[in-house]
């Protein structure tokens, strides 16, 4: 996490202890049951998506992921980020912990744009498991098809940014 980011997540945090605190009811108490609750839900999840993302980052070369995800990529580490994020089939703790480990290892601000994008879209497994139950082909076919530029446009959007 850059420190930008970490300076709101840990202050926010304090903060709305602060306020539940000051509230002088069971506020505070019930936020840390809740907040050891889910640590003990996510922790071992996040434990074991760091771990898979590892071995990808293993299985993977660095040469391989700079030369299609990396900087000198451009519209073509935006197409394969866009078009990775489609074997991704989990939620977010394997898909962020596998965009955090391609930015270590030299991927795009672009082309993980476009990964986590359409990872966020498309999510097979969201489509297998409740769409296509639930609301049907139909729709599941006409909800991709409008969705189909996202990454490409966020990756571009990404790249214009990064670039100026």
């Amino acid at each position: 996490m850059n420190s930008a980011g970490a300076i709101i997540l840990y202050s926010g945090a304090v903060v709305l202890g602060g306020i539940a605190l000051a509230r002088r009811d069971d506020s505070f108490r019930l936020g840390l049951v809740r907040a050891v609750h889910q640590v003990v839900i996510i922790l071992p999840r996040m434990i074991f998506a760091l771990i898979a993302a590892s071995f990808i980052v293993t299985l993977i070369p660095t040469e391989i992921i700079v030369a299609y995800l990396g900087p000198e990529a451009g519209i073509k580490g935006i197409l394969i980020g866009s078009l990775t994020s489609l074997l991704v089939p989990s939620g977010g703790a394997v898909a962020f912990a596998i965009a955090a480990t391609f930015a270590f290892e030299g991927a795009s601000a672009p082309a993980l744009v476009s990964f986590l994008t359409g990872w966020s879209v498309f999510a097979a497994h969201r489509v297998v498991i409740f769409e296509l139950p639930l609301l049907g082909a139909q729709f599941v076919r006409l909800r991709l098809l409008s969705v189909i530029p996202l990454p490409l446009i966020a990756g571009a959007i990404a790249m214009l940014a990064t670039s100026a």
